[in-house]
């Protein structure tokens, strides 16, 4: 007769090779750093694109994937408000007010987004996410790049702008209910607004589309 422990080693062995199976096929499926902007790319694409509209669904691909950009380069400890506030100046004058619109609409489902995704994501050292915003966080630092590409458009010089006139124009471009005041924001980026000289055919199609939204639809 065989005896109990026998059984029982048996089993653990089992156990163990089923384990080192599981590890393995993980190991298998896990990401390589340099695929993790691809890879939540489409994600947001899969669990986002078919719910917005053709311009909407265009401009947060193009501002999902420079965020992502952006954290790739930064650590595996990626801070939500640091990384949309390099993204923001790296848009700077080149990006229409309506864009910035556009996403002001949507950029808290993204951070939604990236609060349920980007820990899953299957990656030997998992990434973590930080220093999330709120909507008065958002509108700060929107309305903080909007009063700087303003005034860029005057001087030209980063340097030469203070706090106190960024602060200034900041101020002017809420309204009284703490929303931000697109109107004034058209009135004060539209003819600064700038487009590189190497920009492809692809981003200025993707420009006039945004020129061509007017405040209403934003209403």
């Amino acid at each position: 007769m065989v005896k109990q422990g026998h059984y029982a080693k048996v089993s653990r062995q089992k156990k163990q090779r089923q384990l080192k199976q599981r590890h393995q096929v993980h190991e298998q499926r896990a990401l390589t750093p340099d695929a993790v902007v691809e890879f939540l790319q489409v994600r947001y694409h899969l669990t986002r694109a078919k719910r917005q509209r053709p311009v909407v669904r265009k401009t947060m691909q193009r501002f999902v994937a420079l965020w992502l950009t952006v954290a790739q380069k930064t650590s595996p400890n990626w801070s939500v408000m640091t990384v949309t506030k390099q993204t923001l100046q790296q848009f700077n004058r080149q990006l229409p007010w309506q864009g910035y619109a556009i996403i002001s609409q949507a950029v808290m489902d993204f951070q939604a987004f990236l609060v349920k995704e980007v820990p899953a994501v299957p990656l030997e050292r998992r990434l973590t996410l930080g220093d999330t915003m709120t909507e008065a966080d958002w509108k700060k630092l929107v309305t903080t790049q909007l009063a700087v590409n303003a005034l860029l458009g005057l001087v030209n010089d980063l340097s030469q702008i203070t706090n106190a006139q960024i602060a200034q124009l900041q101020a002017g471009l809420m309204h009284d209910d703490e929303t931000v005041d697109w109107s004034r924001a058209a009135n004060l980026v539209a003819p600064v607004t700038v487009m590189a000289p190497d920009t492809d055919a692809a981003t200025k199609t993707w420009y006039e589309q945004l020129e061509k939204l007017s405040l209403k639809y934003f209403d």
